[in-house]
């Protein structure tokens, strides 16, 4: 069965029809095309009978249309929504067309809502690196009296799938290397390995059950590897006895990890120091909590496109929904603070007009919620000293300008506004912020913290982009970190106001 990767355009000629409609005459030529995360349905007739009066547009959906391709295979597109139609008019005869775009298309099979799949797979660009397996092996053989030549042999094959049980969703995770290879034998042979994700639950399920699973697994790996993880290939099993069929599937925020060195990675597999079973296990148990916060997490810390106003907010506003999902964030219990919430709003002025009255008791009513200033600090509370340095510099404590620049720019409040950061030092404070982000969700799933000191002391761009905060008369390149006992010289200080309380051995390589 050939298999479609996500990003890679392809196109299928044939007929198409609603599986509703037995009659064979209602089979309509038509081309189905994937680009760019979608696919579009352009029929050379239309599902819709032929109505007297103006033509309309239809904005229908179909739960899902089939089709047969001209090379013999079945296609399905599900929620395929009409884009409309046009009519021509000719001297021979009366055409009329209609189109459908659809972000899910499946390749090798006539499914529909309802199909229950057996297991899914999905290959991650990045994840045999990530692993730290390679589905090829070089074998040199010296030579011998009786071969005077040196051999090189290499064998390919997949790796076992290293199961992880997650008891939470009834299925196992499964991790695999397997390969490809292009080229001819006679010249020229290209092999490549790729790392693979297997979902297997205990029941068949439906598709979108896989892709909820699918979307929790690449979240926490994007959290570990520092960069995206979406799937750009995804298959699945109707049967034993079939052969996967390929799913052509649009992503939100699609972007493909791009390391091919294990050092790019924020933290490798082989750098976790805890099972990999165990941290997706936790994940799956509480991702529940995290759900919505996690999202708005990953996509600040994927994306690099907005100004650095927008960036610094979003980040702010991600690390307050982890907050709020993780802890508790009120001054007091809520039966208690019932009672100053009932003196507060029983004392307003009775001179106070309505609009002004309910903006009153509304301040009111979440008067008890804890202030971002607090949030912070209790999020920094949960790192020990050696990340709190590393991530804020300075004393290691929350810089005041960080909540000031917020309040300003949320509230426009123009007592803040003095104390906000400019655009330079908002920028700084963004690159802080995002190792905060990331670190307590790599705490939250049980990444011990001294190996996540080591990921922030590593070669990955993010993380040697601190240093160079925290160590601004270090060269340009590669920089290792070490502690030392001696002070740090005043041209070393962190930009953030303070001495730093630990300080470190700085040695470039690569500087210019």
């Amino acid at each position: 069965m050939t298999t479609h990767a996500i990003p890679d355009e392809a196109s299928f000629d044939g007929e198409w029809w609603l599986p509703s409609v037995s009659d064979a005459k209602h089979k309509i030529a038509g081309t189905l095309a994937w680009s760019k995360n979608k696919a579009t349905l352009a029929l050379h007739d239309s599902f819709a009978p032929l109505r007297s009066g103006p033509l309309v547009q239809s904005s229908q959906t179909h739960p899902v249309i089939h089709g047969l391709t001209t090379n013999g295979s079945a296609v399905s597109v599900l929620e395929a929504l009409s884009t409309g139609g046009t009519m021509a008019f000719g001297g021979a005869a009366f055409r009329r067309s209609e189109s459908f775009v659809s972000s899910l298309v499946i390749v090798g099979a006539h499914v529909d809502s309802q199909t229950r799949f057996l297991r899914l797979r999905a290959r991650i660009p990045g994840l045999p690196t990530w692993l730290g397996e390679s589905g090829v092996q070089q074998i040199i053989t010296s030579p011998t009296p009786e071969h005077s030549d040196t051999v090189i042999d290499y064998r390919i094959g997949r790796n076992p799938v290293q199961g992880v049980e997650v008891p939470n969703i009834h299925a196992t995770l499964g991790w695999g290397v397997g390969w490809a290879t292009s080229g001819s034998v006679l010249t020229t042979v290209t092999i490549a390995s790729f790392g693979y994700l297997e979902i297997t639950p205990d029941q068949p399920q439906a598709l979108d059950w896989y892709f909820e699973q699918l979307g929790k697994a690449t979240t926490l790996l994007a959290f570990l590897a520092g960069a995206p993880m979406k799937a750009d290939e995804v298959s699945v099993k109707v049967a034993e006895a079939q052969p996967e069929i390929s799913v052509l599937v649009g992503w939100n925020n699609p972007g493909y990890c791009p390391y091919s060195n294990p050092h790019q990675f924020f933290v490798p597999r082989w750098a976790m120091d805890v099972p990999l079973d165990a941290v997706f296990r936790k994940w799956f148990d509480q991702y529940a909590s995290v759900a919505m916060p996690s999202q708005l997490a990953l996509s600040v810390l994927s994306s690099d496109g907005p100004w650095i106003h927008v960036q610094f907010l979003l980040l702010m506003q991600a690390l307050e929904g982890f907050h709020r999902a993780v802890a508790d964030g009120t001054y007091m219990r809520p039966a208690d603070y019932e009672t100053v919430r009932h003196a507060l709003t029983t004392a307003i002025p009775a001179a106070v007009e309505s609009s002004h009255r309910d903006a009153l008791k509304s301040r009111i009513k979440y008067g008890n919620e804890l202030s971002l200033r607090k949030r912070l600090d209790d999020l920094a509370g949960r790192l020990d000293a050696s990340l709190r340095t590393r991530i804020f510099g300075g004393n290691g404590a929350v810089p005041q300008k960080w909540i000031a620049t917020r309040n300003y720019y949320t509230h426009w409040d123009e007592a803040s506004r003095d104390d906000a950061l400019d655009i330079p030092d908002m920028y700084y404070a963004s690159v802080r912020l995002r190792h905060f982000l990331r670190v307590l969700y790599l705490d939250f799933v049980g990444i011990p913290q001294p190996a996540i000191v080591k990921a922030l002391d590593g070669y990955n761009s993010e993380s040697q982009h601190l240093i160079q905060l925290n160590h601004p008369a270090a060269t340009f390149g590669y920089v290792n970190v070490r502690p030392a006992d001696n002070a740090k010289s005043e041209s070393e200080k962190s930009k953030d106001e303070g001495p730093l309380p630990q300080t470190w051995h700085v040695q470039c390589k690569g500087s210019e």
